[in-house]
Parts: structure tokens; C-alpha cells; sequence
């Protein structure tokens, strides 16, 4: 979750509802979001009151985070009350997490209860919400004595998966070469360990715990790596069963996401296509009527996917047509919305002798919430500025979620800004100006627009730069056949550290991911040469490329298969391949500091 500064809210919203009162004590009320089904994370903290015989609620505290440096100061999440309603049993409360709009919908299990669960999201996600009582009047973590406690394999698989991350971090803060590649290796090996152990611990946590909130996450993992385990469809079966249960105590916002999400995981792993359709139609039943489109859209998908890998043809068929007027209603509406704010055209660069222009890379995931803001104002950045000013670059990662846009190309240009850069490239989004990590991190799509200023302020402080190094190039495409002429001309010596690099991006790739980015745009299909680079030896360099794309799509498709099989499933059947329209990018970039010297874009030819 980003972080922000807090601007605490102290709203007070008037309800005359006594009955409220009678079922809602008056008192301090922590709004907590729980990752799973054992952890929590408070957000803010409620007071709740009566005031001239009316309910009222304020934010008092909200989630505090430590400081980024020694010395600095703490941050808090920024939360906004819109409003608080209490109605006998049921509870809802509607705020805005750093510009997110979240609604909370719970119910009172019985009265004097110290804890409500419900639901906590958005319009197109929700995850399991708590309401709980309190007596200090600052948000505090729960008490380690109100924490379940685990049950022994679980606690024993728990530290074999945290193994491995241990000394991943160790490594990380490491200065010294030798110790930094032992504590890899060490990690290594307690992944290849985590991975042989940690399923049959997690078997026996759901076996003999099942009443234990720790089986339902066991569960949850195992369900996720049925395929991988090759479980049976009966040890399916029980892990939904428990993972149903448990969502039904959060009310039907969750139980209809658990389903919903079941099906989708389901549908990225094979031999389970029968329980992927029961658990598909269950999430599509009723949901035009209760739900609005983005539900919608992703329980038909589901439902059409579970369908189709279960040889219901004519079903999918039925059903990917309703999906499809859904989808255009989604697509419409987002292309008149985002980015949510209508940058303005660069007036020019003041200096006419400036000419190297700015390469602004983005790495991203369409399963990524934080990735929103920076997407959407990447997209403004395309709006505002030409390629001979800004050339703009989106790289797919699987983080944190699998992503179909991901290839190997992608995750070797991630592997080599990250070892260079490891303390500022900790995730995604991830932002690079000619080959500097800067203005990192995103937001909701509330935050775009600030994410936009801050990006055209660096985009601008370096466009008064001059180079003597000339990029030329020409790209032809016949069919699936590109052919790519690069040249290089002045460039000083570098030695071996100078390096070309040849990118192959598509101007805009229509992929619903769970964030709710409908549209991606420069997206990288492929390096030509390699992502590695071409050692810039020769004064000038002549290049040529060649780039089969239906071959690179079988070895796409390849690469997408073996990710889902050895790694993680995807939740969609989509893997969008068009690449109709393409763009050809030159990037010079001096390795030993990895700035990117000079750029160049070029057109395809042909179709």
C-alpha cells in the first residue's frame, strides 16, 4: 500500500438512528483490512458517540508508518471519512484510502460483540474488513495475546517459506561480493526446501486443524498450487468447502469474491475444469442483478473461461457474447476517464540546439493496485509529449500477480536495473529517466495526476540537454516479417561498457488486469539482440535485426505455459497478441552507470 501524509480526517456524520445506538456501542472502533484469514492491518480508528441523541462517527488516528531514513519522521496513511451508517445489525461505513474510495459492509453477530467482520474494497475488488472495539484512543496493532495462535506444522511451514527471504535481505544489504552470493545460494537452497516441505505441513494444518483460521489459509495456498501438487478433485473440493466458510462470515460481498476467485484459479490449472464451471456459475448467478459491470465482467470471464476449457462450447460462446457488451460498456467509459485529468500538449523545448531526448522507462503489473496512478499518468506522458522530446517504455512484471504482457526480455531488463539499483528499484511501479531511478512508487488513480506533475518536472529538467551521438534507423514489417537497419554515429569511447539495445514495443494492448488498467500502451513484446545489449566497438555501427512474429509468439505462449505451470496460474485465458501496431526503439546506454546516452524511435513500414 502506499504511503502518504496524513490529513486526518474528523468528520462527524449525523444519524438519527437510536435503534443503531442500542446495537453499535458508543466507543472507539479500529477499521481493519485483513491480507488473509489470520492478519490484520488497522487503517483508522472511529470514535463512535451519541450526540443529541444521534450516532455520530469521526476518524480520530489512522495507520502510522515507521520512517523511510534514520532520523526521519514517521508518515500516516491518509484516510477520509465519507460518511457512517448504523442500521440494527448492519454497519457500513464508506472512506477514502489514499483517494481510493473503500466501502465497508458488516453485520453485528450479536449484541455487545467486540468484533464486526464484513466486507472492505472497491467497485471491482473487496477483501475481508473488521470492525474492532477498542479502549486506547490511538490506533495500536492487536495485542499479542488477542492474535491466534498457530498450530504446529503451520508455524513450522511458516518458517521455512520465511527462510528463504531472510536471506534474500541479508544479501541485499551485503557490500561484500562473496558473502552476497553465498547468502543467495543459501536462499536458493531454502526455496528448493520451502518448496519440497512447506504443502504436506500445510496438508496436515487443514487435516487436523480444520476449526483453526490457519487451515483456511493452508487451504488457500494449497488451492492456488492444486495443479503443481497434482491434488485430487476431493482435496479441491475440501479447500473450497473451507474457504467458503469462512468467506460467508464476511458477508456476501466476500463469499461472491471468494467464488468468483476460485474460478479463476481454477481456470489457470488443468484437471480441474469441472469444479471451475460449479464455482464459475455460483459467481454468475444473479450478478447482473446485485452487482455492478465490473463484477460483472469478471464473473463472466470466469464463467466463459471455466466454460471453455470444460468443452461447453456453445455456452462459452453464449456467455463471451454478454461479456462482450459488458466489456464495451467498461471500455467506453474508461477511455472518456482516464487519466482523469486532460494534460496539455509541450509547447517546445526553449533551446533549439537541445536534441537528446528523454527515455522514460516504466516497469509495471497489471495485477498491481499501486501501479494505477503511475500507468494512468504514463498514458498523459504519451498525450503531452513526441517521441523526438520523450520516448516512453512499459515493462510487464509478474508483480504481484502473474501478468500475460511479462516476458523474458522484460524480466532480464528488470534483473539488470535492479542488481544496479537495489535499493531504489524495490518494486513496482518503478520509474527510470535515462536510466536513473527516480520518482518511484504510485497510487490509486486519485494520485495520477500529481504523479503526472512530478514526471513532467524531471522530463523537463532534462530536455535542455545536448548530444553529439546520431541514432539512425529504418523498420520494415511484410506480414509477420520486421526487418530493423540501426546505426550509430559519434558516439566517444567507451569501450565495451557502451551498448545498443533494440526494442520491439506495441502501442496499445487491450488487457483487463486486476487493477483495472483496461489499456497499456509502449508496451515491450521483445529485444532484438538480446537484452543483454551489442558492445558498441565499431565507429559506426551498423546493425540489422530480424523478427519473426509468429515465432515470437509461440515462444511467448511457451514462456506464458511454463510460468503458469512451474510458478503461478493466471487468472485469465487472455494473452493478447496482436501486435498490429508496432513501434522500433535504439537505446544507447553506457553500462558501467547505466545512463541511457541517447535514444531513437522509428515507425514500422508495411504492414
Amino acid at each position: 500500500m502506499p504511503r502518504f501524509v496524513v490529513a486526518v480526517a474528523a468528520i462527524a456524520v449525523a444519524l438519527p438512528s437510536a435503534r443503531a445506538a442500542d446495537t453499535l456501542p458508543e466507543g472507539n472502533w479500529r477499521l481493519g483490512q485483513m491480507g488473509n484469514a489470520t492478519s490484520e492491518t488497522g487503517l483508522c480508528l472511529l470514535k463512535v458517540e451519541q450526540k443529541d441523541g444521534k450516532l455520530s462517527a469521526a476518524i480520530v488516528d489512522t495507520l502510522e508508518f515507521p520512517p523511510r531514513k534514520k532520523g526521519g519522521k514517521a508518515e500516516k496513511l491518509e484516510v477520509k471519512l465519507e460518511s457512517f451508517k448504523a442500521d440494527g445489525n448492519q454497519v457500513q461505513i464508506v472512506v477514502f484510502v489514499s483517494g481510493s474510495k473503500m466501502t465497508f459492509d458488516g453485520q453485528l453477530e450479536e449484541k455487545g460483540a467486540k468484533v464486526i467482520r464484513g466486507a472492505l474494497g472497491d467497485e471491482r475488488r473487496v477483501g475481508r474488513g473488521v470492525l474492532t472495539r477498542q479502549d486506547d484512543e490511538k490506533l495500536v496493532p492487536i495485542p499479542a495475546a488477542d492474535r491466534p495462535k498457530p498450530p504446529e506444522p503451520y508455524a513450522a511451514a511458516n518458517k521455512l517459506s520465511n527462510a528463504q527471504f531472510v536471506l534474500r535481505n541479508q544479501a541485499q544489504r551485503s557490500k561484500d561480493a562473496n558473502e552476497k552470493a553465498d547468502l543467495l545460494e543459501k536462499a536458493k537452497a531454502a526455496a528448493k526446501e520451502a518448496e519440497e516441505k512447506v504443502p504436506p505441513l500445510y496438508m496436515e494444518t487443514v487435516a487436523k486443524h480444520a476449526d483453526s483460521p490457519f487451515a483456511v489459509d493452508a487451504a488457500g495456498a494449497l488451492f492456488r498450487m492444486a495443479g503443481k501438487l497434482k491434488a485430487t478433485p476431493a482435496d479441491v473440493a475440501t479447500w473450497i468447502k473451507l474457504l467458503e466458510a469462512d468467506a460467508a462470515k464476511y458477508g456476501s460481498r466476500f463469499a461472491r469474491e471468494t467464488t468468483i476467485g476460485a474460478a479463476e484459479t481454477l481456470n489457470g490449472q488443468k484437471g480441474y475444469a469441472a469444479a471451475a464451471v460449479a464455482q464459475a456459475e455460483k459467481g454468475a448467478n444473479g450478478v447482473a442483478e446485485k452487482f455492478n459491470m465490473h463484477v460483472q465482467a469478471r464473473a463472466l470471464r470466469a464463467l466463459r473461461d471455466a466454460q471453455t476449457a470444460a468443452g461447453k462450447e456453445q455456452d462459452a460462446k453464449k456467455t463471451g457474447e454478454t461479456l462482450a457488451k459488458v466489456d464495451a460498456i467498461l471500455d467506453d467509459e474508461y477511455i472518456r476517464t482516464v487519466p482523469p485529468f486532460k494534460p496539455e500538449k509541450f509547447a517546445g523545448r526553449k533551446d533549439s540546439a537541445a536534441n537528446r531526448p528523454v527515455v522514460m522507462e516504466l516497469f509495471t503489473g497489471a495485477q498491481c493496485p499501486p501501479c494505477v496512478a503511475a500507468d494512468a499518468a504514463f498514458d498523459a506522458l504519451e498525450m503531452t509529449y513526441g517521441p523526438k522530446d520523450l520516448i516512453l517504455i512499459q515493462y510487464h512484471v509478474h508483480i504481484p500477480g502473474p501478468d500475460p504482457m511479462t516476458n523474458p526480455d522484460t524480466l532480464a531488463r528488470w534483473d539488470y536495473y535492479t542488481k544496479k539499483f537495489e535499493q531504489e528499484m524495490g518494486g513496482v511501479p518503478s520509474s527510470l529517466f535515462n536510466g536513473k531511478p527516480q520518482e518511484g512508487g504510485g497510487g490509486a488513480m486519485s494520485n495520477s495526476e500529481p504523479k503526472f506533475n512530478a514526471y513532467t518536472k524531471i522530463v523537463n529538467g532534462l530536455l535542455d540537454d545536448k548530444t553529439d551521438i546520431n541514432v539512425t534507423g529504418a523498420v520494415k514489417r511484410a506480414g509477420d516479417k520486421v526487418t530493423m537497419e540501426v546505426g550509430v554515429e559519434g558516439l566517444k569511447v567507451f569501450g565495451d561498457k557502451a551498448r545498443l539495445r533494440v526494442l520491439v514495443v506495441e502501442e496499445k494492448v487491450k488487457f483487463a488486469g486486476g487493477n483495472g488498467m483496461r489499456f497499456h500502451h509502449r508496451v515491450v513484446r521483445a529485444m532484438p539482440g538480446g537484452a543483454a545489449g551489442i558492445e558498441l566497438t565499431e565507429k559506426p555501427l551498423k546493425k540489422s535485426f530480424d523478427l519473426d512474429l509468429a515465432e515470437l509468439r509461440k515462444s511467448l505462449n511457451k514462456y506464458l505455459d511454463q510460468y503458469a505451470e512451474k510458478e503461478r496460474p493466471f487468472p485469465y485465458s487472455e494473452r493478447p497478441m496482436d501486435m498490429k501496431h508496432l513501434k522500433v526503439i535504439a537505446l544507447v546506454q553506457d553500462d558501467s552507470t547505466a545512463e541511457i546516452l541517447t535514444a531513437a524511435e522509428f515507425n514500422v513500414e508495411g504492414k
